[in-house]
């Protein structure tokens, strides 16, 4: 019930700052002010008129000013509000702190009340509400500027440190309590003081979790880090904190939850649309990731279960789009994406199965030569190799087997015309070489020379342009860097064929 709607404008919505009145203002203050009011908005004046402690900027208008009177005719949220601004002094005498906030003299309020010794309860609640007024009406103006600076984070420090002995001191709650009693309001109960008091702590740390969250959906991760810091050494329970942080992004990963559900079901209903509404899923949901680790530990239950939420819908949404589209480059491009945010054993093999024969599928559906253009089921080349060498003793005779296979090296229509024609074109340079020698031995005298000269060049051409089972020499090398053929080549298998023994 209590401070359920506490919020960042908690005290720029606090009924007794938009309408001036004290927080001991009776029943019959309230009429006489609202009719004031009501009179002011009649000749044009200011409705913010009047409102002389610490008064807001721009001020109110007539709408937010009646929702404030409203508020202070319901008990409870009167008295929520009452706790959230400056109590008077029960000493008797002036209040000389409430009269310098008049003034706008903050400082000296702050001063008088640290010095107070009459009213200590009094005054060590209007310190916590003073400190964090300033502290939110700071961020406020530098939010959108250059962030919570050193002075802004000092503010928060105090604020916090008053707060927590404001929690402590059971002098406050008494007041509460008394306050309680004079409201005499069903709806309020002897145990009003003891909930607000228990609430207080998750309800104040609330304000700080969600000044993070907008700061982190805003991309100002520094802002973020800075009050989940401030939380952290406010002088509350470890326990409250994490659960005001893990309550602060519930929205964030129910969003999540809603886009990887939205996006199974466009594609479900689109299996060519995968790519394109998986990218989409991906980039949102890596934004909303970064919200969660801008608040959370890396080692929360929300931040793993948030990336393992993302990868198990990237992955669903892949698998029917690569099935549709047989598009294993963007596949495998988006499965790599995926893949650093995937927390827990069993969703990470599963990327990285999926992603292994995405790669496998990558690899033999795109030309190995050109790696451009798509395989040519009928141009592949296929590199032979044995290995798996076994010796078997039969009586005094020594027999060999091994394991004979096939690599499929994926190759493009038009590589296979370039390979071939390369072949041809070496062995027609050797003969027209060779031919030349001859000539120039023939025709021409005293040429010996020069037709050793063309003897050795045809040579080598010659050699050069002999084939490597079945390839030039440079398609050659590049089967040779083949993944499966440089795998099996490491675990000792050799190309080609082996004649003789056995084989399996």
């Amino acid at each position: 019930m209590f401070f359920d709607e506490v919020g960042p404008e908690l005290y720029r919505e606090n009924a007794f700052r938009i309408t001036g009145l004290a927080v001991d203002a009776t029943a019959r203050d309230i009429r006489r002010r609202s009719e004031e009011l009501r009179l002011k908005e009649r000749l044009g004046v200011s409705q913010g008129a009047g409102a002389t402690v610490l008064p807001l900027s721009p001020p109110p208008d007539a709408t937010v000013t009646d929702q404030a009177m409203q508020r202070l005719r319901d008990p409870a949220r009167r008295l929520e509000d009452e706790f959230f601004w400056f109590w008077p002094s029960r000493d008797g005498g002036p209040d000389e702190a409430i009269a310098a906030l008049r003034r706008g003299d903050a400082d000296t309020a702050e001063r008088l009340w640290q010095e107070s010794s009459a009213d200590p309860a009094t005054a060590a609640h209007n310190l916590a509400v003073l400190a964090h007024l300033r502290a939110l009406d700071r961020t406020a103006e530098h939010e959108h500027g250059d962030g919570l600076d050193p002075a802004g984070r000092a503010l928060w420090a105090k604020a916090f440190t008053y707060w927590t002995r404001v929690v402590a001191d059971p002098a406050v709650w008494t007041l509460v309590d008394t306050r309680v009693g004079q409201i005499a309001d069903p709806r309020l109960t002897p145990e009003t003081a003891t909930r607000m008091r228990s609430r207080l702590p998750a309800a104040l740390l609330s304000i700080n979790a969600r000044l993070a969250v907008r700061a982190a959906r805003d991309g100002r991760h520094d802002d973020a880090a800075a009050h989940v810091a401030l939380m952290r050494r406010s002088g509350f329970a470890t326990a409250t904190v994490m659960d005001v942080l893990a309550r602060a992004v519930e929205p964030d990963t129910a969003r999540l939850r809603s886009l990887g559900e939205n996006a199974e079901r466009t594609i479900d209903a689109d299996p060519a649309r995968g790519a394109e509404v998986t990218a989409r899923f991906l980039e949102q949901a890596t934004s909303l990731l970064g919200t969660l680790r801008a608040l959370l530990d890396d080692d929360d239950p929300a931040i793993q279960g948030a990336g393992d939420e993302i990868a198990s819908r990237v992955l669903r949404c892949l698998v029917p789009y690569a099935r549709a589209t047989d598009d294993w480059p963007t596949t495998t491009g988006l499965l790599e994406r995926v893949q650093p945010l995937a927390t827990t054993g069993s969703v990470r093999t599963r990327i990285e199965e999926n992603l292994a024969a995405a790669r496998s599928n990558l690899l033999f559906a795109t030309c190995w030569f050109c790696k451009t253009n798509p395989t040519d089921e009928a141009s592949t080349h296929e590199q032979k190799m044995w290995g798996d060498l076994q010796t078997e003793y039969v009586g005094p005779y020594i027999r060999y087997n091994w394991q004979r296979i096939a690599i499929g090296v994926p190759r493009c229509a038009r590589c296979a015309a370039r390979h071939r024609r390369t072949i041809r074109t070496g062995r027609w340079a050797t003969l027209l070489l060779l031919a030349a020698a001859v000539l120039t031995l023939v025709v021409l005298d005293n040429s010996l020379v020069l037709a050793m000269v063309l003897f050795g060049v045809c040579m080598v051409t010659w050699f050069g342009s002999l084939p490597v089972y079945g390839l030039p020499r440079g398609a050659f090398q590049q089967v040779m860097a083949f993944d499966p053929v440089r795998e099996r080549m490491s675990a000792g298998w050799k190309l080609g064929e082996r004649q003789g023994g056995s084989q399996t």
